[in-house]
């Protein structure tokens, strides 16, 4: 069996894990007696730690290795999936939420570094992240048992920190000088802007959708059946993806995600939100597979430029439910929903420029 299906096997693995325990955070806080904005802490807590683990774990494995950040970080996610059973209260659940996120920087920004450098197609590794967001997901809507996610999160990480051992040492690559991550930053700040600004009103409306769907009458079934539908959309769509432009899907994604959040406004019912569902991930696939591409294909410093996209998701991980509940506060749901159509097009046009720099994107 080829290695590198292992390798999405262990991307699988670990999207089911952090899915299958995050879906019903907000519906968790909200059990704990939190309000909206005591929700988008947790979320900014997690998503903050998520972060910086990931941007200094993706710049340390340029220097000494990607399989001994992917080993040690599934490891350390799988106790951190396990603590959340202690999550009795409101600060509890803000301190192991910042473990988790802590724990899963340790190993994604290295395994896409790894992926990429064992030529795996990464149309395909982001496709598994998405099918196991799809039984996480999936698990929810059968489960609907918060403890028991927990414990199905730790098994799963678990199991892929038992596959990872069976990976092959990559030596480090020779560098004429250390990766310098200004410079990695710099290189490609246009990429990383529009996706931060897409991504932060995204993440604001993930930390209310399920309150969202709730106030509309959906149950915890229809809540789980719903990001089944999104990420189901994501693994066909990330799997087609390869013999594309990687700019002209990059700017599809962001036009389809204004269309989406605006949607989501007007149509309510079941059957539309399944139609909006669907289109979501199919903007957020070509969005994500084109920027990572972009990214790692504009220089040496894999693990480094994967860091920092990395860590570009998670800032936005933990300002985006920030703002998500004060926004839910003060102007309601819709109004983060109007707020992540407006990043949306702003992202779009602050990656003009380095569209207008390939003329195929218009070819």
């Amino acid at each position: 069996m080829s290695y590198r299906w292992l390798i999405g096997l262990v991307n699988f693995l670990l999207s089911f894990a952090t899915q299958g325990s995050i879906i019903f955070i907000p519906l968790l806080g909200a059990d704990l007696g939190a309000s909206d904005f005591q929700i988008g802490v947790v979320g900014a807590i997690y998503g903050t730690a998520f972060l910086s683990s990931s941007l200094y774990s993706g710049w340390k494995s340029d220097r000494v290795g990607k399989l001994v950040f992917v080993r040690w970080g599934l490891l350390a996610s799988s106790a951190a999936f396990a603590a959340q059973l202690l999550a009795h209260d409101i600060l509890i659940l803000m301190l192991v939420r910042g473990i988790v996120g802590f724990s899963l920087g340790i190993a994604t920004a290295a395994m896409i570094a790894y992926a990429f450098e064992a030529d795996t197609d990464m149309g395909k590794y982001s496709s598994y992240g998405s099918l196991g967001w799809i039984f996480g997901a999936g698990a929810g809507a059968l489960v609907a048992d918060i403890q028991l996610l927990f414990w199905l999160s730790f098994f799963a990480c678990l199991l892929g920190f038992f596959i990872a051992l069976s990976f092959p040492h990559r030596k480090p690559q020779s560098f004429t000088q250390p990766p310098d991550l200004w410079q990695v930053l710099c290189r490609g700040y246009r990429i990383y802007l529009s996706v931060f600004l897409r991504h932060l009103g995204a993440t604001a409306v993930w930390i209310i959708l399920p309150l969202y769907l709730a106030s509309l009458g959906m149950n915890k079934t229809w809540i789980g059946l719903l990001w089944s539908i999104n990420f189901g959309v994501q693994f066909l769509v990330m799997r087609m993806l390869a013999g594309f432009s990687e700019y002209k899907i990059f700017l599809y994604g962001q036009l389809l995600s204004v269309f989406v959040f605006v949607a989501m406004v007007f149509f309510t019912k079941q059957t539309h939100l399944v139609i909006i569902m669907a289109l979501l991930g199919v903007a957020w696939s070509c969005l994500y597979v084109g920027a990572l591409l972009i990214v790692l294909r504009s220089g040496e410093e894999k693990g480094t430029a994967g860091g920092i996209f990395q860590a570009t998701l998670n800032l936005c991980s933990a300002l985006g439910p920030f703002l998500g509940g004060i926004i839910a506060q003060g102007w309601g749901y819709q109004g983060v929903l109007y707020f992540a159509a407006g990043l949306s097009v702003a992202g779009m046009f602050a990656a003009v420029p380095a569209s207008e720099a390939r003329p195929d994107i218009s070819s």
